[in-house]
């Protein structure tokens, strides 16, 4: 490669030619570019719909931030899951505003938990399955699912209970 080929392509050079013809193609390029390397192990973007799940908006939005910390996301990223918690539990106060009976407002917290873990596995994906390709090997998120799930969710219904009933 010489100082005169562009950033980020590999250059083919043409045997057989007098002008030494070369061809930039971006299949010659790498496909994992360079990011900053993971300081901590992640846990799966995937598993986190168990806390979303029993835990609600509050729940996903703590782990996916913190997650997306260990998967050195960008600060806006973080900012736009945390919103997105903030905005899942606010629709569940709201819900438990309008709604008598517990079941309804405990299926709002199910689907706002479910709708902030998709935001959180939005941003997360990809840079999940390059951290895997660079052979980190996942962290077991058993013990801070179930303190988030359980923490949260009295967390949420405390602060339902104080707001609304």
């Amino acid at each position: 490669m010489s100082t005169g080929d562009p950033p980020g392509y590999a250059v083919l050079r043409v045997r057989g030619t007098e002008s030494g013809d070369c061809v930039s193609d971006e299949l010659f390029s790498p496909t994992i570019r360079d990011q900053a390397p993971v300081t901590r192990r992640p846990w799966r973007p995937e598993s986190i719909v168990y806390p979303a799940f029993f835990g609600g908006p509050l729940a996903a939005a703590t782990l996916g931030v913190l997650n997306g910390r260990r998967l050195g996301l960008a600060a806006q990223q973080l900012a736009l899951i945390a919103a997105a918690g903030v905005v899942g539990f606010g629709v569940r106060v709201g819900v438990s505003a309008f709604v008598e009976d517990s079941s309804g407002v405990r299926l709002a917290g199910t689907v706002c938990g479910i709708l902030v873990w998709l935001v959180v596995l939005a941003f997360q994906r990809r840079p999940f399955r390059v951290a895997t390709l660079r052979g980190v090997e996942p962290k077991s998120l058993v013990a801070p699912g179930f303190l988030a799930a359980i923490g949260f969710a009295l967390l949420e219904a405390f602060l339902i209970l104080v707001l609304v009933r």
